[in-house]
C-alpha cells in the first residue's frame, strides 16, 4: 500500500500523484516541461522525504557505456550436443555488459532512478535508457530491485525552443505522459525557504510575473539568459556562497547590477534591481522600529512597494516583536489594501492562533485581531475562526 512507506504523508499533493505512478510500476512515468522549472528538485525532493537514495542519470551527456552497454568478452562453460551420446563440456566466448556503478548502488537501498533529456539523448543512449525503463534490468542477468522507482524526464521542444526527438506511437503508448508546471507557492514552500535568499523570494512574490519567463522565439534571439526557478536559483546561491544566506543587499548590491542580467536576463534583472532601491530606501525593518519617521514617504509608496514590505513581514516571527514594533505593524497594516489586510490577518491565525501551543502567543494573537481599528475586518475574521471550529 501506498501509505506504508514512511514519510508518504510529508509529500505534496504532486509529489504524492508522482510517486504513486511510479509505484505502480506500469509503464513510464514521462515528465516534460520547459527548462528550468524543478523536474529533477521535485525528484529529489520526493527520495529526502521518503529516505531514499536518488540517482540523476542525464542522459544528453552520458554516452552508451553509462546506461549498461560496455560491451566485455567473458569464457562461460556450455553442454554441446546435450542429451546425445556426443555430449561434452566445452569452453567458449561470450559478450556480455558491463554494469554501471549507479545501477548496481541503486539495488543496495530504496531509491529514485531519474533519467533526464530522455527525447533529447542520442539514439544508442536512449535505446539503453528505454530498455532499462520498460525491462527494469540491463542486459539478461541484471534486474532492479522492487524498491527500486523509476522516472523520465524530457523538454517540450518547439514549445519551449529545444531541439527534441519526436517518438513514434508504439514507444508513446508505453508512457506514462505528464506536463509538469511548477507555481511560485509551490517553489517557495518546497524549496526556496529552505536553499534560496529571502530577498529573492519577498521579490518574486511581490513580482511573479518574473518567476518564470514563457519562450519567445524573437527574446531568445536578442539574449540568452532569462528567469526560471532554476536560473533564480543560481543566482542565490552566488549571493550565498560569497555573502552568505543572511547577508543584507548592500553586501551584493553592486555584482547584482553589474551582472544580474547574466543568471537572469535583462527584464527580470532591470526589475529586481528597482526592487533593490526600493528596499535600500526603507525596509520592514524601519516599518517595523522608525514608522512614524517614515509614514510620509510611505505614503507615497505604490502598491508593489507595500506588497514586497509585506510578504517580508510575513516571513518575520511576530512573537519576537516588542510591544513598539507589534504596535508599528499595526500600524502599517491599516496602511495597505483592505483585501492584503484580511490576508495578513488570517495568515496569523492560522499559523499562531491555531498551531501555537503557548499560551503566551496565543494571547498576542488574539490582542491583535481584538485591535479596535482592525473591527472593519471582524466580519471576515469572525467567520474565519468559526471555519477553523468546524
Amino acid at each position: 500500500m501506498i501509505k506504508d512507506f514512511k514519510g508518504y504523508e510529508t509529500l505534496t499533493q504532486k509529489q504524492s500523484d508522482y510517486f504513486k505512478l511510479m509505484n505502480a510500476k506500469s509503464g513510464v512515468l514521462f515528465i516534460t516541461a520547459e527548462p528550468g522549472v524543478a523536474k529533477s528538485a521535485i525528484m529529489r525532493s520526493i527520495a529526502k522525504k521518503l529516505d531514499m537514495n536518488y540517482f540523476d542519470v542525464r542522459l544528453s551527456m552520458v554516452d552508451e557505456i553509462d546506461v549498461g552497454l560496455f560491451p566485455y568478452r567473458k569464457e562461460m562453460e556450455i553442454e554441446l550436443n546435450s542429451g546425445t551420446d556426443k555430449a561434452k563440456m566445452d569452453i567458449i566466448s561470450v559478450m556480455s555488459y558491463a554494469i554501471p556503478e549507479w545501477a548496481y548502488e541503486s539495488n543496495q537501498k530504496p531509491c529514485i532512478i531519474h533519467f533526464e533529456e530522455l527525447n533529447r539523448a542520442p539514439l544508442a543512449v536512449r535505446n539503453a535508457a528505454l530498455q532499462i525503463l520498460l525491462e527494469r534490468s540491463i542486459g539478461t542477468k541484471f534486474n532492479f530491485n522492487d524498491n527500486v522507482f523509476m522516472v523520465a524526464s524530457g523538454n517540450l521542444g518547439e514549445a519551449d525552443g529545444t531541439d527534441v526527438e519526436e517518438f513514434d506511437r508504439a514507444l508513446n503508448n508505453r508512457l506514462i505522459h505528464v506536463n509538469h508546471t511548477l507555481t511560485l507557492p509551490e517553489w517557495v514552500e518546497d524549496f526556496a525557504k529552505e536553499h534560496v535568499h529571502p530577498e529573492i523570494i519577498n521579490f518574486l512574490e511581490a513580482n511573479e510575473e518574473h518567476f518564470l519567463s514563457s519562450f519567445n522565439e524573437e527574446n531568445s534571439k536578442e539574449q540568452s539568459a532569462y528567469a526560471t526557478p532554476r536560473s533564480w536559483t543560481f543566482l542565490s546561491d552566488y549571493i550565498i556562497e560569497n555573502y552568505g544566506k543572511d547577508s543584507g543587499i548592500n553586501d551584493w548590491r553592486t555584482d547584482v547590477i553589474s551582472f544580474g542580467a547574466s543568471f537572469i536576463g535583462n527584464g527580470a534583472a532591470s526589475r529586481f534591481n528597482r526592487y533593490l532601491d526600493d528596499v535600500l530606501r526603507f525596509g520592514v525593518n524601519d516599518v517595523l522600529n522608525r514608522f512614524d519617521e517614515i509614514k510620509d514617504e510611505l505614503k507615497k509608496a505604490n502598491r508593489d512597494k507595500k506588497s514586497e514590505l509585506l510578504n517580508s513581514l510575513k516571513n518575520m516571527d511576530i512573537t519576537k516583536f516588542s510591544d513598539n514594533q507589534i504596535e508599528n505593524m499595526k500600524k502599517f497594516i491599516l496602511t495597505i489594501s483592505d483585501d492584503e489586510a484580511v490576508s495578513f490577518i488570517l495568515k496569523i491565525i492560522d499559523e499562531d492562533y491555531r498551531y501555537n501551543v503557548s499560551d503566551d502567543h496565543n494571547k498576542l494573537v488574539e490582542k491583535i485581531i481584538s485591535d479596535k481599528r482592525f473591527h472593519k475586518f471582524y466580519e471576515t475574521i469572525q467567520a474565519h475562526l468559526e471555519s477553523l471550529g468546524e
